[in-house]
């Protein structure tokens, strides 16, 4: 009797030591999944979520809103709005992703700010540590973005979020890559990351898989897939994509040349925000103008806000869906093979002119006599031209001319050159001396590049 009693103690001891195992092992996986479930559910029912208050779905439906995940197209006052809310409750993602807002206004002070806030006053970390995929993407963000920068620690936390399957993490990766920001360009890992979101329809993801087409970067030259995938992320409102479709339409690079389609894509960039889109719209409204050969005429009395918003109005009504096939035929990540990824990318900043295979036309030169005479724009333009066509001796003396007269594109392009080392030894203290003198002319864009260049030095 004591004897049974012993071994049925014993079986019952055996018994939970068994079940406390299979908990220790399958506790990971559950806790993993519960982490990733908001990967899963539907916007509607996120929406729901953060309609009531909940300050973690509130925080991640700015995200989305931010990046354009789950099929949003990328809103930024949506995205300021919802994230705004959790951050007046020290919401983690609220914090850390209205901080990345802040930083890309140029409002580095306030955006450092928020970075330490959402560190040191919210549930962030512990987050992180429960790998949280939105979780490990700001964190790896505050590296990348918030002094003393961490890269290596950024890159971790990005790949834990991205092989948690967060495609914003993913597009994110692919372009650290192709840019070679803070690592070594690396082809093979930025197709890699980009063909994943891009097949998530992550605007930045279809963007940079665009660039890969256009530049022959890992893949051969195909400017019908780079111009559909640069469109689908520019239709997602990136300003990026819509700022260089713009210009790809307007200089017929691997495009027809369409002025027209080209001055609405720049029009809304440039609503988007991007300086850059700004000086191009108003010079390539100029030359439509004065190809017509029509006055600007009013309607009687019309006021000119009212002008301003009809103009606004039919931009954002353009629809081009019928000349290129469809979204869901966009699927070319397939043609992708990393054996023949072996190509080292050209870093394509937003803002510059793309690579193509194509050789423009006599007529897209401007007189070298008029550029002679020393008008700044035509310097300047010339400088475009060779710069496009990888003839970067000469792009730079003729931005070196144009920089004499302070031009700020000419300035910017002088930077990106030494930084590049196209044309010259890379020398990244001259790069910052020539993006300092732009920003000083007034040119936006050359803040963003003069971040990226401090980083080297």
């Amino acid at each position: 009797m004591i004897l049974n009693k012993k071994l049925s103690k014993y079986h019952v001891l055996r018994s939970l030591l068994y079940l406390t195992v299979c908990f220790t092992l399958v506790n990971p996986l559950i806790s993993s999944f519960a982490k990733t479930k908001i990967l899963q559910e539907s916007l509607a029912r996120i929406q729901a979520k953060a309609l009531k208050g909940d300050i973690y779905y509130q925080g991640a439906l700015g995200l989305f809103y931010k990046n354009g995940e789950h099929g949003l197209p990328i809103d930024a006052e949506e995205a300021t709005r919802w994230v705004s809310m959790a951050a007046n409750k020290e919401g983690a993602f609220g914090l850390a992703t209205l901080a990345a807002i802040e930083l890309e206004k140029g409002k580095a002070e306030r955006g450092n700010f928020l970075y330490d806030e959402a560190y040191l006053h919210s549930n962030l970390r512990e987050l992180g540590k429960d790998h949280d995929p939105l979780a490990l993407y700001c964190l790896g963000m505050m590296e990348m973005d918030n002094p003393p920068r961490n890269i290596p620690k950024a890159l971790r936390n990005l790949e834990k979020s991205a092989d948690l399957g967060f495609a914003t993490a993913q597009a994110t990766l692919g372009m650290i890559y192709f840019a070679g920001i803070g690592v070594k360009k690396d082809s093979n890992i930025a197709l890699k990351w980009s063909s994943m979101a891009a097949q998530k329809k992550i605007p930045l993801g279809m963007f940079y898989l665009g660039l890969a087409y256009s530049i022959g970067d890992g893949v051969e030259i195909n400017d019908d897939f780079a111009i559909r995938w640069i469109r689908a992320a520019a239709e997602r409102e990136l300003t990026m994509a819509q700022l260089t479709l713009g210009m790809k339409l307007a200089l017929g690079d691997g495009v027809d040349r369409n002025l027209e389609l080209a001055v609405q894509w720049l029009r809304r960039a440039t609503l988007n925000g991007s300086a850059e889109a700004a000086l191009q719209l108003r010079k390539y409204e100029n030359t439509l103008l004065r190809l017509s050969g029509a006055p600007v005429t009013f309607a009687k009395n019309q006021p000119v806000n009212e002008i301003a918003s009809q103009a606004v109005n039919s931009t954002l009504k353009v629809d081009n869906r019928s000349k290129y096939s469809t979204e869901e035929n966009l699927d070319y990540t397939s043609s992708i093979s990393q054996n023949d990824a072996n190509q080292e990318l050209s870093l394509h900043l937003p803002g510059q002119s793309i690579a193509s295979n194509q050789s423009p036309s006599n007529e897209s030169y401007l007189s070298v006599n008029s550029a002679e005479q020393n008008d700044k724009e035509s310097l300047n333009e010339l400088g475009l031209q060779a710069y496009k066509n990888k003839d970067f001796k000469n792009s730079k003396q003729w931005f070196e001319k144009a920089a004499n007269h302070k031009h700020p594109e000419s300035l910017r392009y002088l930077g990106i050159q030494y930084f590049l080392g196209q044309g010259v030894q890379i020398d990244y203290p001259k790069a910052a001396f020539w993006l300092q003198e732009s920003t000083k002319a007034g040119d936006l864009e050359a803040s963003r590049y003069l971040r990226i260049v401090k980083q080297f030095r």
